[in-house]
């Protein structure tokens, strides 16, 4: 069993270019962050720790009320990677650009 560690996320852009963006982080399809709204160049810690087995997704979302919530991206983290450090993954998607910083321990 491995546990993935989101340590924190970093804006570079939201996805409303002027506004701030309603985020949050799902974990195998479960919210474990969020919503919590960020602004570019903002920097919050997350600090959300879940045990897996081979991998798991993690997806950000920024949430709409009006219509449905815009996917920003998901990666995948991997037990092999227990051991390596952090980790830092790049997401874009509706036209937002956030990095996302991770460890995976066994």
């Amino acid at each position: 069993m491995a546990t993935l560690t989101i340590n924190h996320v970093h804006c570079l852009e939201t996805t409303d270019g002027s506004g701030a963006d309603d985020l949050y982080i799902n974990i195998d399809g479960n919210r474990v962050f969020g919503v919590q709204q960020i602004d570019s160049d903002e920097d919050p810690d997350v600090n959300v720790s879940r045990n897996f087995a081979t991998k798991t997704k993690v997806s950000l979302w920024e949430y709409d009320s009006v219509s449905a919530d815009d996917l920003i991206g998901s990666f995948f983290a991997h037990s092999s990677q227990a051991g390596e450090g952090e980790h830092a993954q790049a997401l874009t998607g509706d036209g937002s650009r956030y990095d996302v910083y991770y460890t995976v321990t066994s």
